[in-house]
């Protein structure tokens, strides 16, 4: 009978214990730039004199270990036909891998941009850059002022946070490569310290699934209730 109360009671506390960790929430944290509305750019989605600046975007730095949840740019002025955001690691000049890219929106006269990724997992310390994007969308047209943050302009919290790195964007030429292809050799976006994006970003951190708590906790109460019998079992013999 003792035997069990005493398996019941771990079952409970298991069981109680899973429904507290799920109910936990997720801890966020926000790195971003004071909205300016200097504008920077344009970012194009036709040509204009031979070349056309298609990617403009923020580096930052990962602050945790866990999810991108949510980015957001501004336009103004905009008669962009269409775009997207994405985002990709970056090795200090350049992309490398993408890790996210949203489906193809309309840019015409949009301000703010919000993206809220669905399984952008990123890793602290490591560096990124998110960016908006007309590459690669057939028939585009139009232009777009990129909000940006002018430390001469009146704001003064350029490059303030430590998470945040600059902005950067890469315009199109003949022999451009602006995004990783095998075999050719990519060029270095272009970038000035004295600019940031307005931009915004919502990281999360990994909480483990309520599944995996509860593999653990009853793993754990079946170790402590076979130590229990062996136990009882012990003093039995003894006696």
């Amino acid at each position: 009978m003792n035997k069990i109360k005493t398996a019941a009671a771990v079952a409970v506390a298991a069981i109680t214990c899973i429904a507290a960790l799920s109910a936990s929430p997720a801890s966020a944290v926000v790195v971003s730039n004071p909205v300016n509305s200097y504008p920077n750019g344009p970012l194009s989605g036709a040509l204009i004199g031979g070349q056309q600046t298609q990617f403009m975007g923020e580096t930052f730095t990962a602050p945790i270990t866990g999810a991108l949840t949510n980015f957001q740019f501004t336009l103004s002025n905009s008669t962009i036909t269409s775009l997207y955001g994405a985002v990709y690691a970056w090795d200090g000049s350049k992309p490398t891998t993408m890790l996210w890219q949203s489906p193809v929106i309309s840019g015409n006269g949009v301000g703010l941009l919000d993206f809220s990724p669905i399984g952008l997992n990123v890793t602290q310390g490591q560096k990124y850059v998110a960016f908006l994007s007309t590459y690669g969308i057939a028939g585009n047209s139009g232009t777009a002022s990129f909000g940006s943050c002018l430390s001469f302009s009146g704001c003064n919290n350029v490059n303030s946070n430590p998470y945040l790195g600059t902005l950067v964007w890469s315009t199109i030429f003949a022999d451009t490569v602006p995004l990783p292809t095998p075999g050719q050799t990519q060029s270095a976006w272009s970038s000035a310290n004295h600019f940031d994006a307005t931009f915004s970003a919502t990281f999360t951190s990994a909480v483990p699934e309520p599944s995996t708590w509860a593999m653990m906790i009853l793993g754990f109460a079946g170790v402590g209730f076979m130590a229990y019998r062996r136990r009882n079992n012990a003093a039995l013999r003894a006696a």
